[in-house]
Parts: structure tokens; sequence; C-alpha cells
């Protein structure tokens, strides 16, 4: 009965750093201090410990003997190969969203644009609260697909791409209009029941993202040849 107990409160650690993570409460590269987390919930190092791991193996933090535990900032090849990742299997929620009978998240995802238009999403203050739209029509797209693996999976990639942090970042300098239309567009091949379109929309929209812009800006970079020999050996 004890590792029940103490396996659910790992798994509770476990989504609560997710979402601190995914929030952009932990700042990407920061050190992660089991002690000052510990004291913040009120448990033993032992289930936070076990959560670490976890997020350790799926890359969301590194546990290093020098360095401690710390936020991972991805490589340039791991970020990439994020990207691609997301694409795909953004594109394949969005197919299955439109074959969906449920339309409840349709109404959802329109809500989360109610009183932007062209004329009005690039107004000043208006672009921080696109973003935050902009992440809940993401995350209610893949949700709609009705696939519990595909939520899962796509949490983790967003999590070690910092969406919410680079959704902030490129929305302030970044002209909203031609995404808006991304949006409804997307919206209205979902609504039609019309799931290539969706799937082909939905991979466009991502493909067009200032990647270029995030990459210069993100301190990410390639993975140096020492580093990459330390894993061969």
């Amino acid at each position: 009965m004890a590792s029940i107990i103490t396996d659910s409160i790992t798994d509770q650690v476990h989504r609560f750093l997710e979402r601190e993570i995914a929030a952009g409460n932990i700042h990407p590269g920061a050190r992660i201090v089991e002690e000052e987390i510990a004291r913040q919930l009120g448990i033993s190092k032992t289930p936070l410990r076990l959560a670490l791991h976890q997020l350790k193996q799926e890359k969301i933090v590194k546990i290093e003997s020098r360095r401690g535990i710390y936020l991972a900032i991805p490589t340039l090849k791991e970020f990439l190969e994020l990207i691609e990742m997301r694409e795909v299997l953004e594109g394949l929620a969005a197919r299955r969203a439109a074959l969906q009978a449920d339309r409840r998240f349709v109404s959802q995802m329109n809500a989360c644009f109610a009183g932007f238009t062209k004329t009005n999403v690039n107004q000043i203050g208006g672009k921080g609260k696109y973003a935050a739209a902009d992440h809940r029509f993401h995350r209610l797209l893949v949700q709609a697909s009705g696939s519990e693996e595909l939520v899962a999976n796509v949490s983790v990639i967003n999590i070690r791409l910092h969406m919410n942090r680079l959704r902030r970042s490129f929305s302030r300098s970044r002209d909203l209009r031609p995404l808006h239309q991304e949006h409804v567009d997307i919206i209205a091949a979902i609504t039609a029941g019309d799931a290539e379109s969706a799937e082909t929309l939905v991979r466009r929209h991502i493909r067009n993202a200032p990647w270029e812009q995030i990459i210069e800006g993100g301190g990410i970079v390639a993975e140096s040849p020492s580093r990459q020999s330390d894993k061969v050996a």
C-alpha cells in the first residue's frame, strides 16, 4: 500500500513540474533546487526525485553531477526534430478531429479567438492575449483528436520546445493577421469534416512559424563535437 501512495504523490509532483515548466515559470537552463520544491509542496525528496527522473527520461530536465538538476535547452538538431514531430502529430490530430462526431471542441476553439479580427489582432496589448489564445487553440486541437496518446506525446514535445515562452516572444514582433487567418481556416476545415484539408492546413501552419528567428533569439545552438563524442563513448 505504501508504494501505491508514493507512486500517486510522484505522479502529482510530475504533473506539477510539467505545468510549471509549460507555463514558463521555470526558465530554460535554470537550476532546479530540490529543497525549495520539496518545501513548497510539503513533501519529502523521494517522490520529487522520482518525478525528476521521469522528466529526465523525457529529456525535459538534465541531471549532471557538477551542474545539478536544470531545465534542458534542446540542441539545434533536437529542436528541428521536435518541430518536425510536432507538425506530423498535430496534423494527425487535426485529421482525427475533423472525423470526430463530437463537435464540442469546435465551439471551444472558436471561443479562443472571440473578439479578434484582422483589423485588431496586431494592436498593442492584444498580442500577448493572442499568444495565450494560440496556446489554448493548439491544446484543444490535440484534445479534439480523441487520442490520449497524441495528447501525451504532443504535451512533452511542447514542453521540450518551451512553446509558451516561444509564443510570447514571436507574437510581439510578428504580423498576426496571416496567423489569425490560418486559425480561422483550420477551424472551418474541422467544422466541415474535411480531414485532408484540416491536416494540410495545420502542417502548413506549423511550418509557417518564424523558426529561424526563434532559433537565433532562443539560445539554441548546434551540439559541439566534443559533446557528441561524449555520447558515443
